[in-house]
């Protein structure tokens, strides 16, 4: 069983969730990888795929957008999986996550089985903020809450059930 873990990242928060989802499969027995969701990303010859992507504007990357539209097809006749990241400060922490813009479009065009909303991470001295667009830039280093509000353990309980999930299907037995 082979599981390939997509993700559309601008500094790094995403990049992270999506290396451990893969690290955790990989320690239940399955192969798994992670991969950034640019124009090389393809799905072929993997069993099942985990999409994310961080939430900017509350909607995922385009990269990462533009990568569940372009594998659609391909995505809808194997097992798939969202996660999205992004919510930092007291949002990720007092609040119901929101399901970001599109996203409900996407488990239905891909027959997604689940989409997660995981708190995400924002440090100031990351120098990937300098490549931001000005505005972005600015609200970044101004307004929105710096710290790392990840709960590694929830991400890993949703990877592990992933991974159950797919060695007990047909598809996780052949």
């Amino acid at each position: 069983m082979r599981v390939l873990v997509v993700y559309g990242s601008r500094l790094g928060s995403t990049r992270e969730i999506a290396e451990r989802i893969a690290a955790t499969i990989r320690s239940e027995g399955l192969t798994a990888t992670a991969a950034p969701a640019g124009d090389e990303a393809d799905v072929a010859g993997w069993d099942a795929v985990v999409v994310g992507s961080g939430v900017y504007g509350g909607e995922w990357a385009r990269e990462a957008r533009d990568f569940v539209q372009r594998n659609a097809d391909a995505l809808r006749v194997r097992p798939v999986w969202l996660f999205s990241s992004g919510p930092v400060g007291n949002l990720a922490v007092s609040h119901e996550p929101i399901d970001p813009t599109g996203v409900a479009g996407f488990q239905r065009a891909v027959r997604a089985r689940g989409h997660r909303v995981f708190a995400g991470a924002l440090d100031r001295a990351n120098p990937a903020i300098g490549d931001l667009p000005f505005v972005e830039r600015l609200v970044t280093r101004t307004l929105i809450p710096a710290g790392d509000y990840r709960d590694w353990a929830a991400i890993e309980d949703w990877a592990r059930g992933i991974a159950r999930e797919l060695a007990a299907s047909p598809v996780g037995r052949r």
